[in-house]
């Protein structure tokens, strides 16, 4: 298998940070079975396919559907293409183009879920810190990476600063108290039923 070079980064890409409301962000899972992801009284996605609080809820990896399609979310790097491409970079940076078995395979027992932009950006969430009410706003940032440029972050900013910033510790205790609730609020949105969904113009990624 070729590895789609229109997800890596490019020397003609730039980030993006238009408005991206009405676009898709999708993710994998780790089943490929809808029966076992989906919530068969709503429809959506079971809060366990979202992500583990323990391990992403902080800084959790989409991409942004459209040149990144939905075949793409088998793509998986090998440990060795792991140490190379699994790290975030410039959306202008050139990378060898990944090779199949080498860097990655295909997964093909995965799935995937995808959620619309706007149900879940600058969408808050209020939790009690000791007495007093403390809330905690989401942001979807466009954070590439060598192997995919598609790749976006959403994440959630407190009153002490994003929560992945935050010491150890501190990250432990924002965990503790929130991060059922990130996941349980992302899957109220999170379908597997593939959207009618578009490319974003050349404009808003192209230098």
């Amino acid at each position: 298998m070729n590895y789609p070079t229109r997800i890596l980064p490019q020397r003609a890409y730039k980030s993006i940070d238009c408005d991206l409301s009405s676009h898709y962000l999708i993710r994998f899972t780790n089943s490929s079975h809808v029966s076992e992801i989906t919530d068969p009284e709503t429809g959506f996605v079971k809060a366990e396919f979202i992500f583990s609080p323990k391990k992403h809820g902080s800084d959790l990896s989409t991409s942004l559907l459209g040149i990144f399609e939905i075949s793409h979310t088998r793509i998986e790097l090998t440990e060795s293409g792991k140490r190379i491409y699994n790290e975030y970079c410039l959306p202008d940076c050139e990378v060898d183009v990944p090779m199949y078995e080498k860097d990655f395979q295909v997964n093909t027992s995965r799935n995937f879920w995808v959620i619309l932009i706007e149900k879940i950006k600058d969408a808050k969430i209020t939790f009690n810190k000791g007495d007093l009410p403390f809330e905690a706003e989401c942001f979807i940032q466009h954070t590439p990476m060598k192997w995919n440029y598609w790749h976006f972050s959403i994440r959630w900013k407190t009153d002490e600063g994003f929560w992945h910033e935050l010491s150890e510790k501190k990250q432990e205790k924002i965990t503790k108290r929130i991060g059922h609730d990130v996941r349980a609020f992302i899957s109220k949105f999170a379908t597997t039923k593939e959207p009618n969904y578009s490319e974003i113009e050349e404009e808003f990624y192209l230098k």
